[in-house]
This record gives structure tokens, C-alpha cells and sequence, in this order.
């Protein structure tokens, strides 16, 4: 009876022991004090959760011993967390008042779902420690589902087929532009947003909403930060630097985000096959003003100039290429010089006006100009010669044979002036049962550009095409002055809704409309779109009586998408302008799921799409290095299709990490190509340069059909990944991997059914290595190291393995006709130091 008896006293004690995890408790309230039944109650870090019982009451067990955040949400409420750290056997109550969903101070399309959207949210902050040599925001979209990017110079990127010219990029809902001369990644310089300043990055590979405007491939939406405190940046490296400041000032009710960036490549530059004095420098400034007139009337002011000065003369080249047993040397002594300038000025002006708690009103008004010109005359007297691969010979790694010799001459005066000037509204209703939003805009474009360049190729003393007269026979030219002026007027009308069927499980629509009219072509298109999501409300129960939340969505998307066309693609190659160009057309079928689960006790996200893309009239293109040159006229369709799947989260707590795999086809047919295939008296088909008689007896046509895009890659791998030492946490590492399948490509001579030919794979890996030296303003420190937040020192290396990636080609032609291919690499493998301080 005493053993019993003492077996009884200690029993809560033992069981208190055993137990690992504590109690949260309590009851869910709407503001009003009213229970709400049915509430979901989370913890974060482990994706377990209960539901409420009808009361509004709930119990819920967390892990001891550490910091978890719980989340407590409601249909129509606006979500609440709290971290807690539990002890063991502890049972606490927690009693929470869920807000209504309202308009309020915060940016409304921040309270709606990705899924309900389908865009992406980035975290700017990994910017930073992403070792990329562009050191923009654009190396976040690298892993991005559906993006291809290959060319560390430039911020271009393509999307599922599409061009950079196909892409939407806001900045505080104000569409921006890139230089329109530039034809080199190392001339673009600084893109238009400012890592420092961003608060909110989001981003759709397709099907996106119809209060987006009319593109085909994609949108990047990107906010600037209204700040609260104090706070500020501070970057040294050897490509540039950066400083950025935020303050808020009047009791809060003035703010202020500004940034300047410098940034120089010459460090990049320098170590190309093309050898000389680099000068590329590229500055801007930029700045973000807000002012609260009343409580629900704010102003706000953004402006920008930036400044891309690029000039070289370049001094010599020499490119090995070619497999083993024929490997090749092109080697060119060059004169002359480059000279490039891009202006751009900003500014824009917008009043946001909350009329009640259910309605904002936006109304902006915006000018863009910039000014560019672009000089250069250069002359190159090449050698392509065969090298020498027997090892045991004397002459091992030299030229043995020449296979051409000549001289061309590049020469351009290029001018460029484009203003826009923008004035739009946009408004954002929430009804009891939906969510209704609209907008306005037009635009006023006028473009005045001067172009002047022609080219000279010499082989052997022969210009080349054979002149037989006493006249010089340029292999190019162009000269031609132009001058357009337009309005584009456009309207959008949205809106969404969604139904609760309880237990985490919901339905949700996204439909709208939008229409545009450009006077140039007189032509106006209109373009629904709509997206369906479901969530299925997925949970396993555990024998303990625990909730495990089986995260799914699933989506259907689609819509009509036109393209009107900007300058460029009015443009054909003889210099003159087509006024009856069209809009291209495109229709989106895009069907995706994700699933959020956990991984060593981190969150995950897997998602994944597959897309279909039927076009039509397309306008041409061809891509020199980053520049596109558009045929002119809308005589083409084609398709793109393929599979997008990426996996996200946290492989160690707190530092994101993501991989990519994407396989597409993306084909265009025109309609008006074809050619013919020669053949000589003997049945030989003539190949110039190749076939000995090139005298031509018979012809047969051939119609080329459909032919891959000059953005059909078929594979693509991407991954960032960011890891931590295990007893050293302030020391980090920062990996960038990509993986691209061959680009098309062809001869310059604007056949475009001669693209066919296959880039090299494209492979490229970057690392970076960080140490934390200070932070969150040490009390042991003084003096000034007392202000700073952090400070890090990193340390990159790009292109880690040293591969040799092409870019474009340089085609050199004999007088026999026959062309030889020279790959333009992209940069080989350098270093670069960065100190960043926050404060």
C-alpha cells in the first residue's frame, strides 16, 4: 500500500516529464467580440494545426525548447502571429480579436493570395548576396519558373518563347523601359530598379490579370519602400558601389527612400578575348517621397536620372575555337573606337486617396524621356587560320594553315529620342462578396530617331559581295531619318471572388477584361482573362489526435493576350516604318498545382505548370548578342508549350534556397519564306565555297515551314542555393547554378529559315562567400560601429569553372562565298570583393 500510494504522488510529476510539447488555449473573436466558428490555427514552422470548434475555442499543442510562430486566420479577417516559446508541460491561453479585411494604410493587393493571383512574391533582400556580376534584381529571377537567362552583362531575360520586348516591368505601377540602341550587354549599364529601395517584388511567367498591360510573356511588378525609421544602405565593390537612405519625418507623416548607384564593369570587360581600353561607367540617382495630406489622402513622388556612358578602343582579338581535330584561330588587329551615351530622365507624381475603408482611388501621371547616341568606326584586319594538334610536332598550338584573310570596317551615328508621357487612374473596391478593381491610362509616345550605318568587308583585296564596277559595294547599309507620334488609350476592369466550404477549403475566380487603342495603326483589341483556384483543404489526422495541413492548390488559367507593337517592332530593316502593322496575339492555357509541406521541420514549396501558347500575327525577329531586329510586318505564327516545376524553401532556417527545371518548344511559321535548292549538271546540291561546279542546271523549291523561335531553348536548369558553416552561422555561402540547351542561330543575311544552326550549351556557376562582422548594433562596440546594423564582407567568384559561353557570332565570308562562324564568348572566370552595411 506505501509503494502504491508513492507511486500515485509521483505520477503527475512523471507524466509533466514526459511530456515534449506545451498548450496553447483560448478563444478566436472578430473585432465586435463575436466567436468565430471554425478558425484555423497554425504553427508555421511545422505546418500543424486544429480548427476551432463552433465557440471559436481551440487547443493546440507546440513544441518546447524553442521560438514557434503561430497564425490565427479567418475568411475575411485579416491574418494575426505571434512567436512563442513554450516550456515543457506549460499550458498557456491565448485569447486573439481577428480585424476585418480593410483598405486601411497597407497596399491593398498585398491581402490577396499568390494562389487567388498566380504571382510570385521574391524577397529583394537575397539580391544582395546573390553572386551575379549584374548585381540587379533581375539575378533573382534566375530559378524563376519559365525564365531563361544567359548573358551576366545583360538584365535582359526571356520568358516561355518570348523576348525581352515581350515582358512587363513595373516600378509602383508605372511601366519602365530599357535603352533602345543598346546591341551589347556591356553597353545597357544600370536597370531601371534599385535593389536598396524595394520593398515588394512580384512576378508571373503567364496568364497574369488583366489590370497587367498587353504583353504576351510576363509580368515583373516591383514597389519601392514607404519607410517608417531611419534606416539606410551602404555597398563598396570592385564593380561600383551604392548608398541608399530612408527616413520618416513630421510624425511619420513625410518619408523619404533614396538611393544612388555607381557601377563600372571594366573588371568584367578586361578579361574577354577582345583586348583593350574599356571604359564603361554607369551612374543614377533615384528617389521616393511620400506626404500624408490627411489621414486617407497620401502624395507621393518618384523620380530618376541615370546616366550609361560605355567607350573602347578596342586593340586586338584572338578567339580559339572548334573541336579538337580542327581547331581554329581567329585572330583581328583593330582601329577606331566606340562611343555610346544613354540619358534617361524620370519623374512621376501620384495621389492615392482612401474614401472610406473599403475603396482606394489612385490617380498618377508620369513623364519619360531618354536621349541616346551611339558612335563608333572600326576597322579589324582578321586571320582565320587552322591550328596546329599534333603534340609531337614543333609547331603544336600554332597556325599551320590559313584558311582567310581580309579587313572590315563598322561605322555608325546613331541617334535616339523618345519621350512618353503617361496620366492613368486605377481604383480598388472590396464588396461583401468580392473584390472589384479598375483603371484608365493614356499615353503620348513620340520618337525621333537618326540613323546612319553601313559595313565593308574585304577578303583578299576582294569586296565583299563582288563589286564589278568602279562603285565600293558596302555589305550594309542604312541611313534613314524617322519620326513617330502616337496615343495609346487603355481600360481595364477585374474583379474576384471566393468561396469558403469550410475546413480550409475554398474556391476562387479571377476574371476580367482590358482594351486598348493605339492611334498609329487605328487598330483597338480587347483581351479577357480569367483564373480558377481551388484548395482542396487537405489534412491527415495522427493517432495523437494532431492536424497535419496537406497544403494543395490547384489552378486553371488562361486568357487572350496582344502584343501592340512599340518602335522597334514598326521598324523594318530597309529603315522605314510599316503604318499597318498589328498587334501579335497570343493565347495562354496554363495549368499548375503547389503543395507546401515541411523538410527537417522548414517549410517547402513545391510548385509546378504546364502551358500551351498559341500565337499569331507574329513580326520576326532576329538577336544579335541582346539586340533585336524585327522584320516589320505580321507575317508569322507559332506556338510555345512546355512544363515548368520549381522546389523552394529553407535548407537552413531563414535563408531561402531555390531550384528550377523547365523543358519547352517554341516554334514559328512564316508565311511568306521559302528557297531554293540548287543543283549542277552532275545532280550535286551547290554549296558556296564547297561545291567545285557551282553552275546551276536545276533548282527545286522548298518551303521551310515551321522553324524554332530565336528564343527556343529546350532545357533549362536553374538553382540558387545558400548554405551556412554548422558552429559558424555568420558565415554563409551563396551558390548560383545554371544549365541552358542550345539557342538557334544562322547567317546574317535576315533569312530567318536559316536559323536553324545550334548554340553551345550554355553553363555557368557562380559562388559567393559571406562572414558577418557586426551586428544588430553590438553594445560591446563603440564609436561608429556602435550605428551600424551589419556589416558583411563577401567574396565572389563568377564563373567558377571557367567555361567559355557564346553570346552571338562573328561571320566572316572568303571570296568563294564560303562563311566561317566565330563564337563572341561571354566573360571568363573573375573576382570581385563587396563590403555592404546596413544601418
Amino acid at each position: 500500500m506505501r509503494v502504491l500510494l508513492s507511486f500515485v504522488a509521483v505520477l503527475p510529476f512523471l507524466s509533466a516529464f514526459a511530456q515534449t510539447t506545451g498548450v496553447v488555449r483560448g478563444t478566436v473573436r472578430d473585432e465586435a467580440g463575436a466567436t468565430l466558428p471554425n478558425a484555423n490555427v497554425l504553427v508555421v514552422e511545422t505546418r500543424t494545426g486544429v480548427v476551432a470548434d463552433e465557440h471559436g475555442r481551440y487547443r493546440l499543442e507546440v513544441p518546447d525548447g524553442r521560438s514557434y510562430t503561430i497564425r490565427w486566420s479567418y475568411s475575411g479577417m485579416l491574418a494575426y502571429e505571434e512567436e512563442v516559446i513554450m516550456e515543457r508541460g506549460e499550458e498557456r491561453v491565448i485569447d486573439v480579436k481577428l480585424r476585418s479585411t480593410t483598405l486601411g494604410t497597407v497596399n491593398v493587393e498585398a491581402q490577396r493570395t499568390q494562389r487567388e493571383t498566380g504571382v510570385e512574391r521574391i524577397d529583394p533582400r537575397n539580391a544582395r548576396f546573390n553572386p551575379s556580376p549584374l548585381g540587379g534584381i533581375e539575378s533573382l529571377l534566375t530559378g524563376q519558373m519559365g525564365v531563361v537567362m544567359r548573358n551576366e552583362l545583360s538584365s535582359g531575360y526571356s520568358v516561355r518563347g518570348g523576348n525581352f520586348d515581350e515582358n512587363l516591368v513595373y516600378v509602383n505601377d508605372i511601366e519602365v523601359y530599357r535603352p533602345f540602341l543598346v546591341r551589347a550587354g556591356q553597353q545597357e549599364g544600370l536597370s531601371f530598379p534599385n535593389p536598396d529601395m524595394i520593398e515588394r517584388i512580384q512576378f508571373s511567367a503567364g496568364g497574369f490579370e488583366a489590370r497587367y498591360g498587353d504583353k504576351m510573356s510576363s509580368v515583373l511588378d516591383i514597389h519601392y519602400k514607404r519607410p517608417t525609421t531611419f534606416a539606410g544602405t551602404a555597398m563598396a565593390s570592385l564593380l561600383g558601389g551604392s548608398f541608399q537612405l530612408e527616413s520618416a519625418m513630421l510624425k511619420k507623416r513625410l518619408r523619404q527612400n533614396t538611393g544612388f548607384r555607381y557601377r563600372t564593369n571594366q573588371l568584367l570587360l578586361g578579361g574577354g578575348d577582345t583586348k583593350g581600353e574599356y571604359r564603361p561607367v554607369y551612374t543614377d540617382l533615384q528617389t521616393y517621397w511620400t506626404y500624408d495630406l490627411k489621414d486617407n489622402v497620401e502624395v507621393g513622388f518618384l523620380g530618376l536620372y541615370s546616366q550609361n556612358r560605355y567607350s573602347v578602343i578596342p586593340q586586338n582579338r584572338t578567339t580559339e575555337f572548334g573541336p579538337f581535330n580542327q581547331a581554329l584561330q581567329f585572330t583581328v588587329y583593330f582601329d577606331g573606337q566606340e562611343k555610346t551615351a544613354f540619358d534617361t530622365y524620370f519623374g512621376a507624381l501620384n495621389v492615392n486617396v482612401h474614401s472610406g475603408k473599403d475603396l482606394l482611388l489612385k490617380f498618377q501621371s508620369s513623364a519619360y524621356r531618354t536621349t541616346e547616341t551611339e558612335r563608333f568606326t572600326i576597322q579589324g584586319q582578321y586571320r582565320l587560320g587552322e591550328l596546329e594538334r599534333d603534340i609531337s610536332s614543333d609547331q603544336f598550338g600554332e597556325v599551320v594553315r590559313d584558311l582567310g584573310v581580309g579587313t572590315f570596317l563598322n561605322h555608325a551615328r546613331n541617334q535616339l529620342e523618345a519621350t512618353v508621357f503617361t496620366v492613368a487612374h486605377k481604383g480598388y473596391l472590396q464588396l461583401p462578396n468580392s473584390y472589384l478593381q479598375w483603371g484608365v491610362d493614356a499615353k503620348s509616345e513620340t520618337i525621333k530617331d537618326k540613323l546612319n550605318e553601313w559595313s565593308l568587308v574585304d577578303s583578299a583585296d576582294f569586296s565583299v559581295p563582288l563589286n564589278t564596277g568602279e562603285n565600293l559595294a558596302l555589305s550594309y547599309a542604312l541611313k534613314s531619318t524617322l519620326s513617330m507620334e502616337s496615343i495609346r488609350a487603355s481600360a481595364y476592369v477585374q474583379t474576384t471572388w471566393r468561396w469558403e466550404r469550410g475546413n480550409d477549403r475554398w474556391w476562387s475566380v479571377v476574371a476580367g477584361a482590358r482594351a486598348q487603342h493605339w492611334t498609329y495603326n487605328g487598330q483597338t483589341v480587347a483581351s479577357p482573362r480569367a483564373r480558377l483556384t481551388f484548395h482542396p483543404g487537405w489534412k491527415k489526422v495522427l493517432p495523437s489526435g494532431t492536424v497535419i495541413d496537406r497544403d494543395y492548390s490547384f489552378w486553371l488559367a488562361g486568357g487572350l493576350y496582344y502584343q501592340p507593337p512599340f518602335y522597334r517592332e514598326v521598324r523594318k530593316f530597309d529603315g522605314t516604318l510599316n503604318p499597318d502593322i498589328k498587334a501579335q496575339r497570343s493565347i495562354h492555357v496554363l495549368l499548375g498545382m503547389d503543395r507546401w509541406f515541411e523538410i527537417w521541420e522548414r517549410p517547402f514549396k513545391f510548385s509546378t505548370e504546364a502551358y500551351y501558347k498559341k500565337m499569331d500575327d507574329l513580326i520576326p525577329y532576329e538577336v544579335d548578342n541582346i539586340r533585336i531586329r524585327y522584320y516589320g510586318t505580321n507575317n508569322a505564327y507559332g506556338y510555345a508549350a512546355g512544363v515548368d516545376a520549381k522546389l523552394a524553401g529553407q535548407f537552413i532556417e531563414g535563408v531561402d534556397s531555390w531550384m528550377s527545371i523547365g523543358v519547352m518548344s517554341a516554334q514559328e511559321n512564316l508565311k511568306d519564306d521559302f528557297y531554293y535548292w540548287r543543283f549542277n549538271a552532275a545532280g550535286d546540291t551547290i554549296y558556296p565555297g564547297f561545291t567545285r561546279d557551282q553552275v546551276a542546271v536545276d533548282s527545286s523549291r522548298v518551303e521551310p515551314g515551321f522553324i524554332p523561335r530565336p528564343t527556343d531553348q529546350r532545357v533549362n536548369v536553374a538553382m540558387f542555393f545558400q548554405d551556412e558553416m554548422p558552429r559558424w552561422p555568420t558565415f554563409k555561402v551563396h551558390l548560383n547554378l545554371v544549365f541552358g540547351t542550345g539557342l538557334p542561330f544562322g547567317p546574317p543575311n535576315y533569312n530567318r529559315y536559316a536559323d536553324t544552326l545550334r548554340t553551345q550549351i550554355y553553363r555557368r556557376v557562380d559562388i559567393g562567400f559571406s562572414k558577418q562582422f557586426l551586428g544588430a548594433k553590438d553594445q560591446s562596440t563603440r564609436g561608429w560601429r556602435k550605428r551600424i546594423d551589419k556589416l558583411w564582407l563577401t567574396a565572389e567568384v563568377f564563373n567558377l569553372l571557367n567555361i567559355n559561353n557564346t553570346i552571338s557570332h562573328t561571320w566572316v565570308t572568303d571570296v568563294t562565298g564560303r562563311q566561317y562562324s566565330i563564337p563572341d564568348y561571354l566573360t571568363p572566370r573573375r573576382y570581385n570583393l563587396k563590403l555592404i552595411a546596413w544601418f
